[in-house]
Parts: structure tokens; C-alpha cells; sequence
């Protein structure tokens, strides 16, 4: 309160100031103040409805006697309705009873009359059947399909077991007569066509029609979700293929069974080949008779989901896939069966993709090589063969680092390099249709071990031709080297080996760490991301250890053959003013035939771009060595200077000028100084 009290003399003081120390002002402002109070409390006054607040208060009063109002009269139509329903819950009970039994009677009513059709649908069966009508029991049999169809949602009840029970039935006695009668037409074409049997005469045009009228039969009776292993990898039974494919591959299957199991002559484990062989025959033979009189019944039926060649094909393929399953094991036990088996196998498959365009989601022989412990042969096989193969291309024979006699670009392709990279390209070749890209990997990692294992190898022969690495195989494991990172740089930009790049980079979810080539690896432009990117690294690591090794010894031989060049007394060498008759020194002779000799055998034995490297790092590093042995290190008069000038533009540059037209450009240092002398 004391608070309060302050605060308003302090308003007051601010407001009126010395006013307030004369009486007759002071009972102005009393008076004002007073009128000012009694005004506010008018419109504060809840009696007062022309204020504000009065209004607002007089309408919350009205809403809320409305509010009270509404309340009692929801309530009293509440208790109202509650009164209804108890009256109508009666009549709602009452009529709920009669509807459960009226719908207790139409369910039942329905079923008597489903059960009366089922009967009526077996009776012309029966009737229909015994009279050979075989179009109307397909009929029947298809109306009855369709209401076992609609029972589906019936579950567990006793009326689909009789449904589905009375159209097994039916389907198998409809089956075995139609397949008895497409059996005997098929006889009457001579089908199977072994041996161009359907070539000798032409079958009768009734049998042909009576195949395509069976044909419609067989395909309307077959029984749904029969055909679901054509969208699957998984081996099929022929049963599982449509019935007319199934009946056409049976006399096949026990020809085939016939030659190529048991104690046969034609059953031999070594020779995979027949039975591959045999199917691709039967495949060539029957696909034009399928494709002209039996597909055209399936399109106009309207199943455009079935293919009956395919089908044809894949029970054929099974017949392989089952009897390579059961070879494949014994012949692991031998090496080169089982590799003439997966050889065998591998040119099967392509041959039925490449010419008879085979899905690649159906089951193929395939399968059958990545299983697992199969898969493991395969590879250890490989890798075998492999080995075996790049240690007979590289030390059993004298020619091996010599160039292809084939070499129309003269990249000096060396024969190892070519045999090397064939050999890869042949196991590319032989696992690239791998279906699962993880198969497709392993095999990766077999080849970049073998790339890696021929590196190691050239390494080693490298090592032994030390002593003179000019006139040795080192330029030609150079030209090695160069050749198979231009090879790879291709394969890396392939689809294939892109699609194994993408998968190797899903599989270790990182990016390629790769390094970019340097610089000086300008002759090879390649993206880092590839498969090969780190073997690439290597090869061109190794590669430009050598030819710096090779630049290196010409230049140590040079340098020996320059020594009494390099000791001359260049002060002393007289003034000849007609520089055409000066001729070379004397004792640079040995220092440029030195160069001369060793440019035209790395001329010879070098690629084009390779050599172009080396004569131009030679040129540089012969640049520095003139340049600091004599022209810093010694005191030229106009005699010796004008000397050198002419050893170097009439003896030096012509060695070069054969590979570039302006020569004393790779001479920087040589050119300035020989121009700042001003002779």
C-alpha cells in the first residue's frame, strides 16, 4: 500500500509538477480526477448496458440461461429416445430372427440348387463322355472349373472338397482319353522327327487337324497355377509343363533315357557332347512344326502368357539338366573330364540362348555348374589350367616375347601378351552368362589373380636381363606390359565389366580408391573406375620402372662414351669464321654412336608411343647432362663455343630429327645457351 501511495505522488509530480502548490489549481484537478473515476466506474458498472462490459456480461447472461435451456431439453429427448429403443429393440430382435432364417433358407436353397448342378454336370459328363462328344465334355468340364473357381473363398468347407474332388476327377479321366488320342495322332505325323522323318512325306491334313482340335482340348482342361515355373530359375518336372508340350516330350524323354543312361554304348561319361548334341537336334527338328500348326491354336485361344515352343524347350533343357546333374559328380573325380563337361555344358547353353533365344530366367545347365561344391571345381579348375597354361606361354617357348607376325599397327604385340589375354578373354567368355552376379565376381577375382601372378612372372624374367637391358627381353616385356593395359583399358569400358564393377562396388558399398594415373602415363587414358584400375596401377607402375631402367643404362653408356668429349680444352679451339668447315670432334664420336646405335634399337624393338616416351626422355636427360658438363662447368671461348655449337646442330639434332621435325625443341637448355652466345 505504501508502494502504491509513492507511486502516485510520483505520477502526480511528473504530471502536474508545481501545480500542485496552488490551492485553486489542486481543486481543479480533484475535480477532474474525480469526474474521471466516477466515469470509470459507470462503465464498469454490469448494470450499465450501454458499456461495454455491461453488454458483454448481459449477453453471457442470455447464453447461458439458452445453454440451460438446451440442456434440459437434450435431456429430455434422451431419455425419450431410450424409451423408443427399448420399444423398438423388441421389433428389432424379433426381425433379426426372421431374417438369420430367411438367410439360413436362400444359403441353403443355393447350395441344394449348386449341389443339383454339381450332379447335372457329372451326369453329362458321364453321358457325354461315353459318347465320345469330347468338345461338349470340355465344355461341361470348363463351367464346372469356373464354379470351383467361385468356391475358393469357401474355406474348409465340405462342399469345395466335393467340388475340387469331383474336378480332379474328371480332369484325369478327360486327361488320360484326350492324351490317349493325341499320343495316336502324334504317331500317325511320325512325330517324334528323328532322322527327317517329317521331311519323307507329308502327314495327312485330317491328322494334322484332329492334332490342332486335341490340342484346344488338352490346353481347356488344364487346371490353373499349373504353368508358375515358367517366372521361376528352379529346375521343372516335365508334368509341370502344359499338357500337349508334356505329351510331345515323352516319346523324347524315353528315347533319351534310352541312349544316355544305363549300359549303352552312346552313355559315356567322357562324351557329354552326344546327349548336348542330341538336344539341340530334337530342338532344330520339332520348332518349325510347333511354331506353324500348334501355336497358332494357343494365340487363338487367347493364352498369351503360354509359349509352346518355349515350353518344348524347357522340358528338353530339363532332360539335360537332369542328366548332367547326375554325370557331374563322377566326372569331378577326373580332371579333364569334368573340364571337356563344363566346356561341353557352357557351349550348350549359349547355343541355346544365342540361336533358339532361351530365357535366361529359365533353368538351364547353368544351375547345375554353380552349385556349390561344383562351382568350386569349376573355379579351382580354372585356375589350374590357368596357371599351367601362362607358365607353358611364357617359359616354353623362345618366341614368347617375340612380336605377332600379324602386327599391322606395330605395337610389337608380343606372342605372350596375345596368347595371355586370349586366355582370359576364353574365361570371360565362359562365365560371363552366369546368371548371379556373384558367381560372375569369383570368377573377377580369378582373372585379377592371374593378371597379377603374369605380372609377378615378368618381374622375375626382368630381373634376369639386367646385365644389358636394351639388347634383352626387357624391351619386349615392355611392349608386354603396354599391349595388355591397352586391352584392359577396353575390357574396363565394356558392359560386362562395368555390370561387375557396380556389383563389386554394391558388394564393398565404397568407391573405388583408385589412384589417377601420373602425368607421364599420358600415352593410356583410362577411367580409375574400373575392375582393372588397381592391376592397371601395377602394369603401369612396372612398365615405367623399365623404361626408366632402359633410359637409364643408354644414358650411363653415354655418359661413358662422352668422357673425353667432356675433357677437351674447349678454351683453346681455334676460330674457324666459315662454320661449314668445321667438322665434328673427334672425340664425340664413340658419345653419338653411342646414341644413334641404341635410338634405332629401341626404334626397332619398342612400340610407337612407347618409344616415343624414351627418345624423348633421352633427349631431355641429354639435354641437362651437355648442359651442366659443358656449358656450367666450363670456360668457352668463341672457339670452343662455336665448336660445340656445331657438334650439336649438324651431329645432335639430326639423330633426333627422325621422330620430330623441330628436334632442338627437346634441347631447351642446350638451344638458350647456344643463342645467348651470339657467335
Amino acid at each position: 500500500m505504501e508502494n502504491i501511495d509513492i507511486n502516485c505522488l510520483q505520477k502526480l509530480q511528473i504530471t502536474y509538477g508545481n501545480d500542485l502548490l496552488d490551492s485553486k489549481k489542486c481543486s481543479s484537478i480533484y475535480y477532474e480526477l474525480k469526474q474521471k473515476k466516477q466515469d470509470l466506474l459507470l462503465q464498469l458498472s454490469l448494470t450499465n448496458i450501454d458499456s461495454l462490459i455491461g453488454k458483454t456480461v448481459h449477453s453471457a447472461d442470455k447464453i447461458c440461461d439458452d445453454f440451460d435451456k438446451l440442456c434440459i431439453r437434450s435431456k429430455e429427448i434422451t431419455e425419450a429416445i431410450e424409451t423408443n429403443l427399448d420399444k423398438v429393440d423388441d421389433v428389432r430382435k424379433k426381425f433379426q430372427n426372421l431374417l438369420e432364417k430367411v438367410n439360413v433358407l436362400q444359403i441353403t436353397k443355393q447350395y441344394i440348387r449348386l449341389v443339383q448342378k454339381l450332379e447335372y454336370f457329372n451326369v453329362e459328363l458321364e453321358r457325354e463322355y461315353k459318347n465320345k462328344d469330347y468338345e461338349k465334355c470340355v465344355t461341361i468340364f470348363a463351367n464346372l472349373c469356373e464354379i470351383n473357381w467361385n468356391l475358393t473363398h469357401l474355406k474348409q468347407s465340405y462342399l469345395n472338397d466335393v467340388m475340387s474332388e469331383l474336378q480332379n476327377y474328371w480332369h484325369e479321366v478327360l486327361m488320360n482319353s484326350l492324351s490317349e488320342s493325341f499320343e495316336e495322332t502324334l504317331k500317325v505325323i511320325n512325330w517324334p522327327f528323328v532322322n527327317a522323318n517329317f521331311s519323307l512325306q507329308t502327314p495327312p491334313q485330317s491328322a494334322i487337324d484332329k492334332l490342332k482340335l486335341l490340342t484346344e482340348y488338352l490346353l481347356q482342361i488344364e487346371l490353373p497355377n499349373e504353368n508358375d515355373h515358367l517366372d521361376s530359375l528352379t529346375p521343372v518336372n516335365i508334368s509341370n509343363l502344359c499338357i500337349p508340350a508334356s505329351l510331345m516330350i515323352q516319346p523324347l524323354r524315353k528315347r533319351f533315357i534310352y541312349h544316355f543312361y544305363g549300359a549303352r554304348q552312346t552313355n559315356r561319361l567322357d562324351k557329354p557332347e552326344w546327349y548336348f548334341t542330341q538336344i539341340l537336334t530334337w530342338i532344330r527338328d520339332h520348332k518349325d512344326f510347333l511354331h506353324k500348326w500348334i501355336q497358332p491354336i494357343v494365340d487363338k485361344m487367347g493364352y498369351c502368357h503360354l509359349d509352346i515352343e518355349l515350353e518344348f524347350l524347357v522340358g528338353l533343357v530339363q532332360l539335360a539338366i537332369e542328366k548332367l546333374q547326375a554325370d557331374i559328380a563322377k566326372a569331378q573325380y577326373d580332371d579333364f573330364t569334368f573340364s571337356h563337361t563344363v566346356d561341353e555344358a557352357l557351349s550348350f547353353d549359349k547355343e541355346l540362348r544365342s540361336s533358339y533365344d532361351y530365357p535366361i530366367i529359365q533353368a538351364g545347365v547353368l544351375g547345375v555348374l554353380t552349385q556349390a561344391q561344383v562351382f568350386i571345381k569349376w573355379i579351382t579348375m580354372e585356375r589350374k589350367f590357368a596357371l599351367d597354361k601362362m607358365d607353358n606361354i611364357l617359359y616354353s617357348s623362345e618366341l614368347a616375347f617375340e612380336p605377332l607376325a600379324s602386327d599391322i599397327d606395330n605395337l610389337k604385340v608380343t606372342v605372350c601378351a596375345d596368347a595371355f589375354m586370349t586366355l582370359l578373354k576364353r574365361i570371360t567368355d565362359r562365365y560371363e552368362s552366369l546368371p548371379q552376379p556373384g558367381h560372375r565376381l569369383q570368377f573377377l577375382e580369378l582373372q585379377l589373380e592371374l593378371l597379377d601372378d603374369f605380372r609377378v612372372r615378368l618381374i622375375q624374367i626382368a630381373k634376369a636381363e639386367e646385365d644389358n637391358v636394351i639388347e634383352s627381353k626387357v624391351p619386349m616385356i615392355v611392349n608386354t606390359l603396354f599391349y595388355m593395359e591397352s586391352v584392359l583399358i577396353d575390357w574396363g569400358n565394356t558392359l560386362h565389366y562395368l555390370n561387375l564393377y557396380y556389383y563389386k562396388s554394391q558388394l564393398e558399398n565404397v568407391e573405388s580408391s583408385a589412384s589417377v594415373p601420373d602425368a607421364e602415363d599420358s600415352i593410356l587414358e583410362y577411367e580409375s573406375q574400373s575392375v582393372f584400375a588397381e592391376t592397371l596401377i601395377l602394369y603401369g607402375d612396372m612398365r615405367r620402372y623399365l623404361l626408366s631402367s632402359m633410359s637409364e643404362f643408354v644414358m650411363n653408356e653415354i655418359e661413358q662414351k662422352s668422357k673425353n668429349y667432356i675433357r677437351e680444352d674447349w678454351s683453346k679451339m681455334k676460330v674457324d669464321k666459315d662454320f661449314k668447315n668445321l667438322s665434328l670432334t673427334p672425340s664425340a664420336c664413340p658419345m653419338f654412336e653411342v646414341i644413334a646405335k641404341r635410338l634405332h634399337q629401341l626404334q626397332k624393338t619398342l612400340a610407337d608411343k612407347l618409344f616415343s616416351v624414351i627418345w624423348k626422355s633421352l633427349a631431355q636427360q641429354l639435354d641437362s647432362f651437355l648442359f651442366e658438363q659443358l656449358i656450367l662447368d666450363k670456360r668457352l671461348e668463341k672457339g670452343g663455343i662455336l665448336q660445340l655449337k656445331y657438334d650439336i646442330e649438324r651431329n645432335l639434332y639430326p639423330l633426333f630429327s627422325q621422330f620430330t621435325e623441330k628436334p632442338e625443341s627437346h634441347f631447351k637448355q642446350l638451344l638458350k645457351s647456344l643463342q645467348t652466345c651470339n657467335i
